[in-house]
């Protein structure tokens, strides 16, 4: 009896179950929701970003300043014996002369740890075996050699101009579509852009300047002074002799031998110092070169005309900065009568900001909805500063003229 209590509940409980999945699968099926009363969205791209090159005139440059060319060599004073002098055509130095040690009996003293013959320095005697020089136009003086060294003073003032050739850079700039105006032809729109170029100018001339020449004059004591370029001392060697003449002989019984020296004797100080000075216009030229780069950051309206679906027509304006970086570097040659040339160099650095204005006129194809080409002119305003180089040999400036500059542009377009 308890079992059929619990059977019946059990039955009944899937019977019902039964009817009520049979119910489900007799009713209707789920509608699915209409969409077709809704608005189709279309996206409509609103930016166009613009990257190619930019193609602007050099930048204005004038080079102005004087400055000096010192001497390279140190000649030292006007007197004073057996010293180390250097010149721009040769130098005089301390007599290197020596003489072999002799014993009581006049024979040559061995050095037993070298076992050659001992040398001490001869006693001064106001000349020097060891100088040279370079041209035989040193020689202008009978009975003397001249050493001379050189130094320049720039002493023009002269403007010089420089208009450098158009520099290629970086171009690029993003639009932002702001509406329409006169109907659906004119759109406006906001711009923001960046362009890169070079700065590079470069000036060689010759300079006006007064050119100083020391020269010291050396006595060749009546001696036929040797072909140039001369250097000594030299020397040749020699059998050592004893007080009668007769060869010495070693230990191992082979003749001792010696270096003689055969240097044409050279006074060693000057016998007279002449300082000139004369202005030309040939001896020092000038070298004047600037480089670097700037940045121009430009933002403003555009207007952007529709000729057709595919050909546009833009004219922007706006306000410009300009960062720029440069370098100047002089260089002074003097050129003088005999020897290398004397060049002394100087430079410094400049970094400067610059406010400004530009413009631009394009021509733009759009060879799909989203991509094309562009190609148009451009003009930028920037003003203009001035770097120096001042150093205890170079006092010179340089304006670099960043104003009323045009060229083109020409690129890739992309909308997004």
């Amino acid at each position: 009896m308890k079992l059929l209590r619990l059977i019946v509940p059990v039955l009944l409980a899937a019977t019902g179950a039964a009817f009520a999945q049979d119910e489900e699968r007799r009713a209707p099926p789920i509608e699915i929701p209409d969409f077709s009363n809704l608005d189709e969205y279309i996206y409509e791209p609103k930016s166009v970003l613009v990257f190619g090159v930019r193609y602007i005139g050099g930048a204005k440059t004038s080079f102005s300043g004087t400055g000096r060319i010192p001497s390279q060599e140190d000649p030292g004073s006007a007197t004073g014996a057996n010293l180390l002098r250097v010149y721009h055509d040769g130098r005089v130095q301390p007599d290197a002369r020596t003489a072999a040690r002799l014993d009581s009996t006049g024979n040559p003293i061995i050095d037993p740890q070298s076992n050659t013959p001992a040398f001490d320095p001869i006693a001064p005697d106001g000349r020097t075996n060891s100088w040279n020089y370079t041209s035989l136009d040193q020689l202008s003086l009978p009975g003397f050699v001249r050493f001379n060294s050189y130094s320049a003073e720039v002493i023009d003032t002269t403007v010089r101009d420089r208009k450098p050739a158009a520099s290629g850079g970086l171009d690029m700039a993003v639009s932002r579509d702001m509406g329409k105006l006169l109907g659906s032809r004119v759109a406006w729109q906001l711009t923001a852009g960046m362009s890169l170029n070079d700065l590079s100018s470069t000036r060689s001339d010759p300079v006006r300047a007064r050119l100083t020449t020391v020269s010291d004059f050396y006595s060749l004591f009546g001696r036929t002074p040797p072909d140039g370029p001369y250097s000594s001392p030299s020397t040749a060697t020699e059998n050592v002799v004893d007080a009668v003449g007769n060869a010495v002989l070693g230990a191992d019984g082979v003749a001792q031998t010696i270096s003689v020296d055969t240097s044409v004797l050279l006074g060693n100080e000057p016998a007279g110092r002449v300082t000139t000075s004369a202005t030309d216009d040939s001896s020092v030229s000038n070298r004047w070169k600037l480089k670097g780069a700037y940045y121009t950051f430009r933002a403003g309206p555009t207007l952007q005309l529709s000729l057709t679906n595919r050909f546009k027509a833009t004219l922007g304006i706006g306000a410009a900065v300009v960062y720029s970086g440069s370098s100047y570097t002089v260089t002074q040659t003097l050129t003088p009568p005999a020897g290398v040339e004397i060049t002394d160099t100087s430079s410094s650095e400049a970094y400067k900001l610059l406010p400004g204005y530009f413009a631009d006129a394009s021509l733009q194809f759009d060879l799909t909805e989203r991509t094309g080409f562009y190609a148009g002119a451009v003009f930028q305003s920037a003003g203009s500063y001035t770097q120096a180089v001042d150093t205890d040999n170079a006092h010179y400036a340089t304006k670099i003229d960043l104003a009323n500059m045009s060229g083109f542009r020409a690129g890739l377009s992309y909308r997004f």
